[in-house]
């Protein structure tokens, strides 16, 4: 059997959501004025850059770079880091949706605002056991604000500025990862070299060239292709309410994204499976030597001679991740509509006077600098996982944009943690529930009245397994929902501020393909 009912399941559902992404594109590109977000800091720069995350990555902060998944199942996509793919066993189907509800203050007053979009669509499935696969559609910026700021010109009296914006730029990626070094171990072992050290009988080369191997055998590499594509809109007016004898102007720029980006990922696993045997750990502290719990260099001394035989005891202890990922820089080409005109306010209608100025098609260049980050996790199996990284991105260096001299290098900081109570539910469901926790510091790129914004959020998430399988042939997989409350900026120096409340829900589906089942 070759499809089971997920993969038509599956298929039916890629070809919904095609065609809900195709649709709201074409909305959007009928009338720009539908705002994809509502901050007013998406004026600057290419708009409010969205996490591009999956599930698990919400769920534990926004971060993931070690994530890496294991033989229990159901299993998740980590889109932070494209090295972890060599660890899917089965295919994994994710789609989720966010809405985001915002209160914008400032000194004087406040607003609420709200906004539901298509969070990621991603499928990822093993091509070998050395090599693993995905592909997907993730948001990647957008722009949504509407503000206006009043003044007074001389011999014309009042005039109010208005700024709009709207848009977003989408990203399309295929990613893969392999295992360099798989089977480096079994190769040596088979190989003219292990005869050789063999014959001169010296175990300790054989084991140092063993252990050398297998540890090479647990590296990843991962490399990710995204295809950017999108249009965003800025629109400036300068409105003179009082003046008969002035016309208003109106100033519109289009610019349409479509360009490759790409970035690549490490990772390096090995579980900590040495653990000290229960009659040494009530010895005197005296009687330890080393303590050096890292490089597992305890020594017991035992009269005059050194014991470590017995010192330890092999159990299965928690597996170690340690991961990196690197945003190559780039220069996107993009195209842009200029169009300046001048008009007269006749109610809710703009009476076109005329056109000042109109260039369409000019090619330009966007720069996106290099990102950098690395990270940690540790996980227990099925019972507990936490992990912590750090990330940044050089965007001083960057003068090819509208918010030159407003940017200045981004890091950002996360940490998470997960605990499930039992491997399986018999009896009690919510034991069998994925509980996370997770927090953000992010110092973003933007500076504005010599003040850089800072944003903060902490979340809670869940991950619900599926009630019943009636049969091992079909498929199993998790029902995520994550709640998150952050702000961003301040109400000082007149500045805005932003609250949010994000909630996420999404679907993780594992199943077996393109498996020919046999008959005993």
């Amino acid at each position: 059997m070759w499809r089971t009912t997920f993969f038509n399941f599956s298929l039916k559902v890629f070809l919904a959501v095609a065609v809900m992404v195709v649709t709201e594109n074409v909305l959007q590109a009928q009338n720009p004025s539908v705002l994809q977000t509502v901050s007013p800091y998406s004026r600057y720069g290419i708009g409010d850059f969205q996490f591009n995350g999956g599930l698990i990555n919400t769920a534990l902060g926004g971060g993931g770079i070690a994530l890496r998944n294991d033989s229990m199942i159901p299993q998740y996509i980590n889109l932070l880091n494209p090295a972890s793919l060599t660890a899917h066993q089965l295919v994994t189907y994710e789609v989720s949706l966010m809405s985001n509800t915002v209160q914008l203050s400032n000194s004087s007053s406040s607003a609420i605002f709200n906004r539901t979009t298509l969070g990621h669509l991603a499928l990822a499935f093993p091509v070998s056991k050395r090599w693993g696969a995905a592909f997907g559609l993730t948001p990647y910026s957008s722009v949504g604000y509407n503000v206006s700021s009043p003044d007074e010109v001389p011999n014309l009296g009042p005039v109010t500025y208005k700024y709009e914006g709207a848009g977003g730029v989408n990203q399309v990626f295929l990613a893969n990862a392999i295992r360099p070094f798989a089977g480096a171990t079994r190769k040596y072992l088979l190989s003219s070299n292990y005869d050789k050290d063999k014959l001169v009988g010296d175990t300790n080369v054989i084991k140092r060239k063993v252990r050398y191997r297998t540890a090479l055998t647990n590296i990843s590499v991962g490399f990710t292709a995204s295809y950017l594509y999108g249009s965003l809109t800025n629109i400036r007016r300068d409105v003179f309410p009082d003046s008969l004898q002035t016309f208003n102007t109106k100033i519109a720029k289009s610019t349409t994204f479509r360009d490759v980006y790409f970035n690549a990922g490490l990772q390096y696993t090995f579980r900590i499976n040495r653990t000290i045997n229960p009659q040494f750990q009530n010895m005197p502290d005296s009687l330890i030597v080393d303590k050096s719990w890292m490089k597992n260099k305890f020594v017991y001394r035992k009269g005059n001679q050194e014991e470590t035989r017995n010192i330890f005891i092999k159990s299965p202890g928690a597996r170690m991740t340690i991961g990196a990922v690197i945003g190559f820089p780039a220069e996107v080409a993009t195209t842009y509509e200029l169009l300046a005109q001048t008009y007269k306010q006749v109610g809710t209608i703009e009476q076109i006077r005329d056109t000042v100025s109109f260039v369409n098609g000019i090619p330009s260049r966007v720069q996106v600098p290099l990102m950098a980050g690395g990270g940690f996790a540790i996980k227990k199996d099925w019972k507990w996982m936490i992990q912590a990284d750090y990330s940044t991105q050089l965007w001083s260096g960057v003068a090819s944009t509208s918010a030159a001299g407003l940017v200045k290098n981004s890091h950002r900081a996360t940490a998470g943690f997960q605990w499930q109570p039992k491997i399986i539910g018999r009896g009690n469901y919510f034991a069998a529930v994925q509980y996370r926790l997770g927090m953000r510091y992010h110092q973003t790129a933007l500076e504005i009245n010599n003040v850089q914004l800072r944003e903060t959020a902490i979340n809670f998430s869940i991950g619900m397994p599926a009630p019943f399988r009636p049969r091992l042939s079909e498929p199993i997989g998790r029902l995520n929902m994550s709640f998150e409350v952050g702000r961003r900026g301040t109400i000082e120096s007149g500045l805005l501020q932003e609250n949010f409340f994000r909630v996420s829900i999404g679907m993780s589906i594992n199943d077996r393909w393109f498996t020919r089942y046999k008959i005993d």
